[in-house]
């Protein structure tokens, strides 16, 4: 699936089949989360349009090499769900990572820098 969407920045995305696979493998400590993280992963993009952006952060050294920065989005459904969008390198799309919950977001909410990503 491709789009284009508007929400706090621009982005192309792409999602594969592989890329809601990778989202519904990585399971939190909480199955109620699981369980909705899991229902949002079928609608990326209603996710993306009705969520708020909060923000984007470097790739971690080492990690994610094909990746050139992470763009977060978040919403509230009765538990806080933050999904992380990665930018891929050379000009690729934007493509799902990960949905996550606060606890494994408040990890990484010191390096998020507000406005639009390099």
């Amino acid at each position: 699936m491709h789009f284009t969407i508007t929400n706090g920045i621009t982005m192309e995305v792409e999602i594969t089949k592989t890329d809601l696979k990778t989202i519904v493998s990585k399971a939190s400590r909480d199955n109620k989360f699981n369980a909705i993280k899991n229902a949002l992963a079928k609608d990326i993009r209603g996710f993306l349009e009705k969520g708020e952006y909060i923000g984007w952060r470097t790739v971690a050294e080492g990690k994610h090499g094909e990746s050139a920065y992470f763009a977060y989005f978040d919403r509230e459904l009765g538990v806080r769900t933050v999904l992380a969008m990665r930018k891929m390198k050379n000009g690729g799309p934007y493509k799902p990572y990960a949905i996550i919950d606060e606890y494994a977001f408040s990890a990484t909410k010191e390096l998020l820098q507000k406005g639009t990503p390099l």
